[in-house]
């Protein structure tokens, strides 16, 4: 009876196994190093938009001080946080004392690696009630009587601004804005909304004089909460916006 021939088994080397096991070490080794770089980046982030809503906080402190109030500080610890802020102000050169520099930066604790930085300009003028001024200022009465609060920036929107007409006699009526922000490049104003009404529709740059298609009239000792709304192509780093009255009046700068 003939006998078939069947080939002779063969098995791995040790050296191909070492081979083996080399490059599958130096694929998970290179996973392990991604993956590690992935949660440093979210961890990183994440103190990061932390940091930036700690400085936009002080920022939103700062715009309701006087002109003369505003002092250097710096705070452990901040609002009990893990983080430390600096508050500096430094007048502008060649403005004979009347323009102040604000800048706001936050820092890990027991760090000084600043994680956040946002700036902002303080003139010599008094205002409306709720930017802490006390006289007349801002070129009329109407101005002296709007008080701007609260607000969010958060994406591409500025909301959640209360409006106040602190008069107790008169009304006032806002006709128009001068708005300034930062941002995402090539960032654009499209929308203003106030009291449930779209006062203005467009595409306008920063620092763009905005005359409302439809004015918003305030009525006496009245507080609109949370009515403002400023929509933006693009999303927000900072926003500063300017109030101009129907008789020519227009309040100092608001800052979020």
């Amino acid at each position: 009876m003939e006998r078939k021939y069947e080939p002779p088994m063969r098995g791995f080397t040790l050296i191909e196994l070492v081979i083996t096991i080399l490059i599958i070490s130096l694929f998970v080794a290179g996973i392990a190093m991604i993956m590690q770089q992935v949660v440093v980046d979210l961890a990183f982030s994440g103190d990061t938009v932390k940091a930036l809503s700690l400085a936009r906080l002080e920022m939103s402190k700062v715009n309701n001080l006087s002109y003369l109030d505003l002092t250097l500080a710096y705070e452990t610890n901040y609002e009990g946080s893990a983080y430390d802020l600096n508050r500096t102000v430094d007048y502008v050169t060649d403005t004979s004392n009347k323009l102040k520099e604000v800048n706001v930066s936050v820092y890990s604790t027991g760090t000084t690696d600043i994680l956040s930085s946002l700036t902002t300009y303080v003139a010599d003028v008094t205002f409306g009630p709720g930017s802490g001024g006390s006289s007349p200022g801002g070129g009329g009465l109407e101005a002296d009587s709007l008080s701007a609060s609260g607000g969010i920036v958060k994406n591409k929107v500025l909301s959640k601004v209360t409006l106040t007409n602190t008069s107790t006699d008169s009304t006032i009526t806002i006709t128009g804005v001068t708005v300034t922000f930062t941002g995402a490049s090539n960032i654009k104003l499209k929308k203003i909304r106030m009291n449930g009404t779209h006062r203005w529709t467009g595409t306008e740059n920063s620092g763009s004089i905005i005359t409302l298609t439809s004015s918003f009239t305030l009525a006496i000792d009245t507080t609109y909460s949370k009515t403002a709304k400023f929509t933006f192509s693009k999303n927000l780093s900072s926003v500063t916006i300017t109030f101009h009255m129907s008789d020519g009046s227009s309040t100092a700068a608001y800052s979020w």
